[in-house]
Parts: structure tokens; C-alpha cells; sequence
């Protein structure tokens, strides 16, 4: 699931973004929770009590404290959110930069210039999510993995044993889930797996 925070002290604002948000997401296979702030301050307390976000809708001119400030407070807690700024001004465009924002949109923004955003917003989520490893397997030859996927290493001596999330492989005779190989009864090969394909790219 996408966590998305819109930030803007102007309700009609905010309700423009989150219809621009959910309209980029209506024709996507995505699990979208929002959550909206009024005010700088609210935002900045959520994520002192360690809420987490995958995109922050960001405007920059708020009293009390600019969502360039904002921004800054996520860096500061080692947020990780792809921040795209919205705001009627040119000025801070350098600061969004300082603090590693995805994209800075200038209201009025049209749908197809926030779709865009999101875009190389959710591509940038993709990329670190499917950061990968390569590991050297015993009696040759490598394996690639996923680091998302990785439940935990375990040493034995020089050898390392990699315990996997998720199932990794599906033969004939067996499944090998979490780092082991469970035996799969004769002629239930083909089921198995059109009912694992079913489950994995079903609408969430």
C-alpha cells in the first residue's frame, strides 16, 4: 500500500491535489491511503511520532513554516518520501532541490503535469525497492535476489544462508519458500502454479 500525505493550508487546495491524486489512480492496480494537513505543524508532529510516507504533496507557502522547511524536517527524521512540492511561486525552487524533491509543480497545475510526477515519483519508489544482491552460490554459479525480498541471513562459517520472504521458485517436484524446498504431490505442479499466479497479480 502507497502511504501519500498532502499538505496545503488551503482546504480547496488540498482537495485539488488529493482529486488530482486519486484520478492518476483510478486506472492503477494501487492500494492508496491518504492522509491531508491543514497545517504545517500537524505534519511535521505526525512524523515526529514516526508516521511514514511514500509521497508527500508539498505546498511551500505556509504560515508559520514553509514546505521547504517541511521537507527538510522529513531529511532530518531520514525520510525516505518522494516529495513533490505544488505552489503558486518560482522563488524556492533551488531549496527544493537542497532538499532532494522529486518534482516542483507550479499551481495551477493541469493532470496530465501531476500524472507525470507521480510517475517518476513511483518510479524512483520502484527503483530502491527492487534493490538487488548478488550472492555466490555453493559449487558455482550466482543467484540474484531482491533485497526487499530477503527475510534474513544466517553464517555458518564461510557459507551464508539466505532465508527469502516470499516463495522463490516453483518446479515440478517441490516449491522452495523461505530458503527451503517443500515436496509438491505428483501432477499438482500445474495447479499450483495457476493458483500462486492468480493470488500474486490479483487486484489488491
Amino acid at each position: 500500500m502507497l502511504h501519500i500525505a498532502i499538505c496545503d493550508d488551503q482546504a480547496d487546495q488540498i482537495q485539488k491535489i488529493r482529486t488530482a491524486a486519486e484520478t492518476y489512480f483510478l486506472t492503477r492496480n494501487e492500494r492508496v491511503e491518504y492522509q491531508t494537513f491543514s497545517n504545517a505543524f500537524a505534519f511535521t508532529d505526525v512524523i515526529d511520532r514516526g508516521s511514514i510516507f511514500d509521497i508527500v504533496l508539498l505546498d511551500v507557502c505556509m504560515p508559520g513554516m514553509l514546505g521547504t522547511e517541511v521537507a527538510q524536517h522529513l531529511r532530518d527524521a531520514h525520510s525516505r518520501a518522494e516529495i513533490i512540492f505544488l505552489t503558486t511561486s518560482e522563488e524556492f525552487a533551488v531549496d527544493a532541490f537542497a532538499v532532494k524533491a522529486t518534482d516542483y509543480l507550479l499551481k495551477p497545475f493541469t493532470q496530465l503535469q501531476f500524472n507525470k510526477s507521480m510517475e517518476r515519483a513511483l518510479g524512483f519508489i520502484r527503483q530502491r525497492n527492487s534493490a538487488k544482491v548478488i550472492f555466490r552460490l555453493v559449487g558455482g554459479g550466482v543467484r540474484v535476489e531482491e533485497i526487499a525480498q530477503i527475510l534474513f541471513l544466517e553464517s555458518h562459517g564461510h557459507v551464508m544462508e539466505v532465508y527469502l520472504a516470499a516463495i522463490h521458485m516453483i518446479k515440478t517436484d517441490y516449491v522452495e519458500i523461505q530458503g527451503h524446498q517443500i515436496p509438491l504431490g505428483k501432477r499438482k505442479y500445474r495447479d499450483f502454479q495457476e493458483q500462486y499466479f492468480q493470488f500474486m497479480f490479483a487486484p489488491k
